[in-house]
């Protein structure tokens, strides 16, 4: 397993490091695997998805889905370790919607599987949906600590590559931070302007110059940017303010609010 992780730490590329990952996934008794980036709070900021092993079809008919249906990650950030989705918690409350879709899951053959919470570099947070179990009771004797580990290690991975290959990350006052920070967490325009006792026109206008910085056009775009390069942490604000104590002058601009 040690060399399969070694492997996984020295892939190259984004697509290069679904060989190793799949490679451990399997010596751990598994043949499916995807990957969800970034988990956001807001739903309808839709993630990029990595698909390994599942059937096209099913892939398709995920990705074809409204934004937020799946609440596996969701689920994966309240229990915060591996699970599985067959058997959750008793104690974990479900919403009719969420348990409609797992119940949806019997017709591709995942009617349980083990979900993964896993976290990057600045914060970013993904998670990992593994099944496809090579032996019929795999799913009770899966070893969950390794499995996170793999998962893991493939995601801090992941992480590594889209910032070796991405332009610089963009400089935000600490007034666009805030205004960043609330569009991840779903607010107006209307509601950050009153939690900021600002008037909507003013954060408008910090609206357009995230679009600006960020070279996007829209919203969701902005938040998904903002999350994947660890601009703004939308499931944590705990984790962005333990990371602003460290990096005091992060934030910090010239510009006058």
């Amino acid at each position: 397993m040690l060399e399969l992780l070694r492997a996984i730490l020295k892939a190259e590329t984004v697509f290069g490091l679904s060989v190793p990952s799949m490679a451990a996934f399997n010596a751990l008794g598994f043949t499916r695997a995807y990957y969800l980036t970034p988990i956001v709070m807001d739903r309808t900021v839709g993630p990029a998805m990595f698909n390994l092993g599942y059937p096209a079809e099913w892939e398709e008919a995920y990705r074809n889905a409204p934004k937020g249906s799946d609440p596996l990650p969701f689920i994966a950030l309240r229990i915060g370790r591996p699970f599985r989705w067959g058997k959750l918690p008793g104690t974990l409350s479900l919403q009719p919607s969420e348990i409609a879709y797992i119940k949806s899951l019997e017709k591709w053959g995942m009617s349980d599987g083990i979900g993964i919470p896993v976290y990057g570099s600045a914060a970013r947070v993904g998670f990992v949906g593994i099944s496809g179990p090579k032996e019929p009771d795999g799913l009770e004797t899966a070893d969950m600590e390794l499995l996170w580990v793999v998962a893991e290690t493939s995601y801090l991975r992941y992480c590594e590559l889209i910032v070796a290959d991405a332009e610089p990350v963009p400089r935000l006052s600490s007034r666009e931070l805030d205004v960043l920070h609330q569009m991840a967490e779903g607010k107006s325009n209307a509601s950050i302007a009153r939690n900021l006792d600002l008037s909507q026109e003013t954060v408008d206008t910090y609206a357009r110059r995230i679009f600006l910085k960020l070279n996007v056009s829209d919203r969701t775009s902005a938040v998904i940017k903002g999350v994947s390069r660890g601009i703004v942490i939308a499931s944590e604000p705990q984790i962005e303010k333990a990371i602003r104590d460290r990096h005091p002058d992060y934030g910090v601009s010239k510009e006058t609010e």
